[in-house]
């Protein structure tokens, strides 16, 4: 054996070693249960799935269009496309789409926010906003009420390689101090001022 030859054993035999430690674990889980399943399977650069590991099963398609409870039901890795908004107001067109009409957007909020009342507002109501931006890892657009703007304000932030989407939603009429927070996992909080 050459001297050349080693290392690619060795890259071999620690490729065959992860493979069949991913086959295993699969194995193991129980069936029906594609959360194991998705969580074995190899991924690309950007996170997202690998495509010859997907197969054609029932269960892996299922466990790629709901993914996890913790995120929104967006599929993985959509929300890139939201990046090229930054720096554009939610006005501004990308590929003839303002930032409030894509579906994207449109499905994060959805999901995220079971608050009709808190939806139709955000969807809705005209006003002032300023250029989306990257906060915190998320794309990020703010708007408020014309004419109400301190009182009345939202923002939405979805996570690029997700689509996981969190919305911030301050009515000084309902609660001067707090502003409501409904956050991608389905959890509801409150935090202190509003959402800028």
């Amino acid at each position: 054996m050459t001297r050349h030859s080693l290392p690619f054993l060795t890259l071999a035999l620690a490729l065959a070693a992860c493979g069949a430690k991913a086959d295993k674990t699969a194995a193991d889980a129980p069936k029906g249960d594609a959360a194991a399943t998705t969580a074995t399977a190899p991924t690309t650069a950007t996170g997202a799935p690998a495509t010859a590991a997907t197969g054609n099963s029932p269960d892996a398609g299922a466990a790629k269009a709901t993914g996890p409870t913790e995120t929104s039901p967006l599929p993985p890795t959509a929300g890139s496309k939201l990046a090229s908004y930054v720096g554009k107001y939610p006005f501004d067109k990308v590929d003839g789409v303002a930032w409030n009409d894509h579906a994207l957007v449109k499905a994060g909020i959805a999901a995220t926010v079971k608050d009709a009342a808190v939806v139709k507002a955000i969807t809705t109501t005209e006003g002032p906003a300023g250029p989306i931006e990257m906060k915190g890892g998320k794309v990020m657009s703010w708007a408020c009420e014309a004419h109400n703007c301190g009182p009345h304000q939202w923002a939405v932030l979805i996570d690029p390689r997700t689509g996981a989407t969190d919305v911030c939603y301050y009515d000084e009429d309902a609660d001067a101090a707090k502003s409501r927070w409904f956050l991608a996992g389905g959890k509801q909080e409150k935090r202190d001022g509003n959402c800028q």
